[in-house]
């Protein structure tokens, strides 16, 4: 089997990246040619002798994987049952907000709004389901989600109270999703009491909010939610602690306010803000972005290039992309050499399904986490009532399987984003599914390695840094 390299590009400067020891290596324009010979598996004499020397040298060299299984399974019972840290119970299925994009709006096969709550017999279940399987675990989180979790605050304040009043000897987050429509000041006091982290969802300026965040009436809901988060800062200005705000890129976003996204709002540049595009998993119709709003994208991820270079203030560089800047950090610590690749092996990209992010629905049914679809067999890995079905979270686990033949000649092998919802047909694992992702998860893949070499390329100290 040829070895797992890739070759690639950075503004004039030519890579080699091997998979097998995780290494990017800096080579001449010539090598680069007989490199990419090599990467497809192409003979000549010089391509040969190329491959020689950096064998010597513990580079280019076959992988030997035999199987390809996530090496986690044969531990799975034992994290599911003393290793449960994290739950997300869906408090409610209602909303008081008809978002065009939402996995609820009707544009997303996954979920449906509905009226139907969680009561406290099924929470406690759920919260007592994972404080028994926790003995080795020393921090645990219970998030709450929507639909819009506040319109069932009481519940919210009765699973926390209940948590508190059994937990001892444990470091306990309490986190909560919201549109941030009900968080008035008051509705903040109760949560602030209980110390608990708030994230709001919101789009940028209004003009960008208001296209796609709507209440049922078709009005925008910008002004609410700035109002009640003016209202929060002006009584508790230590709320930008508490409070932060993840906004989302969508195709209805105006290029000419992807430069300013929060950085002029006098009150959202107050607050950390996360990113992320809409997600295109589930839809019944397809999402294209313009490509000015992508080439916009990628301008304003230049300034963050150049800020980190210094050779640009922060003041010019969105805060909507400045919240990335600790991906490209983790990313250079994945990207470090390692020992060569095991024989035993699985794509990077699935979590330990059921350990990681355990969902609870309103009706009590255990998903591996709130990402993926409720109406989908795969996914329903158990309940309330009988527990975690241990075989069906390691078959979510173990999707690599699927692609076993295909995984052990991609260079991406371990850097894999692909998790077991890029295969989810509605009933089980589907090859082609998965496949058809795969090209995009390896583009996303050499953008980063490419971030990576172009800061270190023009003098940016990583390890200085870190």
């Amino acid at each position: 089997m040829p070895p797992l390299i890739h070759t690639f590009s950075v503004l004039g400067r030519k890579y080699v990246f091997d998979a097998n020891v995780n290494a990017t290596i800096s080579v001449s324009d010539e090598n680069w040619e007989l490199a990419k010979q090599i990467e497809h598996g192409e003979k000549s004499l010089e391509a040969d002798a190329l491959l020689s020397k950096y064998n010597e040298q513990g580079y280019f060299l076959s992988p030997n994987i035999k199987e390809i299984k996530n090496p986690q399974i044969d531990t799975h019972g034992i994290e599911l049952n003393r290793r449960l840290g994290k739950l997300t119970l869906q408090v409610t299925q209602k909303c008081n907000l008809r978002c065009s994009y939402c996995v609820y709006s009707g544009m997303y096969n996954n979920r449906t709004h509905s009226l139907k709550s969680m009561n406290f017999d099924t929470a406690k279940r759920a919260i007592d389901y994972v404080l028994n399987r926790s003995v080795d675990i020393n921090e645990l989180s219970f998030g709450f989600y929507g639909g819009e979790p506040l319109l069932e605050l009481e519940l919210i304040e009765k699973c926390i109270a209940y948590v508190k009043s059994v937990v001892a000897g444990k470091k306990v987050i309490f986190t909560i999703t919201t549109n941030g429509t009900l968080l008035t000041t008051d509705v903040y006091e109760r949560l602030e009491k209980h110390d608990v982290s708030i994230a709001i969802s919101i789009d940028g300026p209004q003009v960008v909010h208001d296209s796609a965040r709507k209440y049922a009436n078709g009005n925008g809901s910008y002004d609410d939610i700035m109002r009640n988060v003016l209202d929060i800062r002006k009584k508790y200005p230590e709320s930008t602690d508490k409070l932060r705000f993840m906004a989302v890129l969508h195709p209805g976003v105006d290029t000419s306010c992807v430069p300013k996204l929060f950085s002029t709002d006098d009150i959202l540049s107050r607050y950390k803000i996360s990113m992320s595009f809409v997600s295109e998993q589930n839809t019944n119709e397809r999402i294209v972005f313009s490509s000015e709003l992508l080439d916009m994208y990628k301008l304003e991820w230049t300034k963050v290039f150049l800020f980190l270079l210094g050779k640009l203030k922060r003041d010019k560089v969105s805060p909507f992309l400045i919240s990335g800047i600790p991906q490209i950090f983790m990313k250079y610590e994945q990207l470090r050499k390692m020992n060569p690749l095991p024989e035993v092996l699985h794509p990077g990209g699935p979590c330990l399904a059921g350990v990681q992010r355990l969902f609870v629905t309103v009706d009590g049914v255990f998903y591996p986490c709130e990402r993926v679809s409720e109406t989908s067999d795969l996914f329903k890995i158990g309940n309330i009532y009988e527990g975690i079905n241990e075989n069906k979270a390691s078959y979510v686990t173990n999707v690599g399987q699927i692609t076993a033949d295909e995984c052990k000649k991609c260079w991406a092998i371990t850097h894999c984003s692909l998790c077991a919802v890029f295969s989810d047909d509605g009933i089980g694992h589907s090859k082609k599914m998965r496949l058809s992702a795969c090209e995009s998860s390896k583009n996303t893949l050499e953008e980063h390695i490419k971030n990576v070499c172009f800061l270190s390329q023009y003098g940016y100290d990583f390890e200085e840094s870190s």
